[in-house]
């Protein structure tokens, strides 16, 4: 029987997989500075809704709250990089290279959280590393500003290999689990998002708004808001390294649906890359 950590696991690496491609398209449509506050407002509301329906006390220290801040703060800041990015360089791009974040969360977390893994799991890590390096890769065009677009999007993936370990940290915490680590989430969302819309809106407006594009990008925030409560849970329940490792691998699920839906060429490192993800993820399972 499946752990319920490599579960939720799957279930992160589904949701961010579907998520995104809903999420570019609508951020064609929105822009980033409309999809920031979008993102912000519906993501705090519904993390405000899971913490208080599932009636978890506050009951940590002061120094676990602070990890929790701090682990939110990082990950809200890596979001609004992420979106400002997509100001400045092509969208595929910028998530191909921020996809590498995962690595960060599993080097750090071999070498300072003490989760040393088995023959099997290494190997099995090994092969999914390597699916996010060749999902990563992706050649720079001349439609780049490479300076700035490049130097965020590997802004965002230490930012994010970060939250990975914090957030193991502060959900392994006593007196503090995952669920009040949703209310930090919340928070953040509101205090960044509003005020970051209020200071960009002027300068990039919705290139095309309309009621399809709000549907998308609502669809791909929900599922990419599904994908980060069940990282969140899994990373309570099992080794950060392997956990990352699993949900790292939500590219692979893009490329399917990007061959499936989008009609999109199905490369050769592509189809390698998905080839490398079975017997990786069958080597971390078992």
């Amino acid at each position: 029987m499946l752990e319920l950590w490599l579960v939720l696991a799957v279930v992160d690496m589904m949701s961010w997989g579907v998520g995104q491609v809903l999420v570019k398209r609508a951020t064609d449509r929105l822009g980033a500075v409309t999809m920031v506050l979008f993102v912000t407002l519906v993501d705090g509301a519904l993390y405000l809704a899971v913490f208080l329906a599932a009636g978890q006390s506050l009951a940590a220290s002061a120094s676990t709250y602070a990890v929790a801040a701090l682990t939110s703060a990082v990950g809200i800041t890596g979001y609004i990089l992420y979106f400002e990015a997509l100001l400045r360089g092509n969208i595929s791009v910028v998530a191909t290279i921020t996809a590498g974040s995962p690595i960060i969360t599993i080097l750090g977390a071999i070498a300072f959280l003490n989760e040393p893994p088995t023959l099997a799991q290494a190997a099995g890590m090994a092969l999914l590393v390597a699916v996010i390096l060749i999902l990563s890769y992706e050649p720079l065009g001349e439609e780049w500003k490479v300076p700035v677009a490049v130097t965020l999007s590997v802004a965002i993936l230490v930012l994010w290999g970060i939250w990975g370990i914090l957030t193991k940290v502060a959900v392994t915490a006593p007196g503090f689990g995952p669920w009040q680590l949703l209310l930090f989430y919340s928070l953040s969302n509101f205090v960044a998002g509003v005020p970051y819309y209020v200071w960009r809106r002027k300068r990039f407006p919705p290139p095309n708004p309309s009621r399809r594009a709000y549907a998308l990008g609502a669809g791909g925030f929900l599922l990419m808001m599904g994908g980060i409560v069940a990282s969140t849970v899994a990373l309570s329940l099992g080794d950060a390294s392997l956990v990352t490792a699993v949900g790292g691998c939500a590219p692979v699920v893009t490329s399917l649906v990007a061959f499936a839906f989008l009609r999109e060429n199905a490369t050769p490192l592509r189809i390698l890359a998905i080839l490398l993800f079975l017997p990786g993820i069958l080597l971390v399972a078992f």
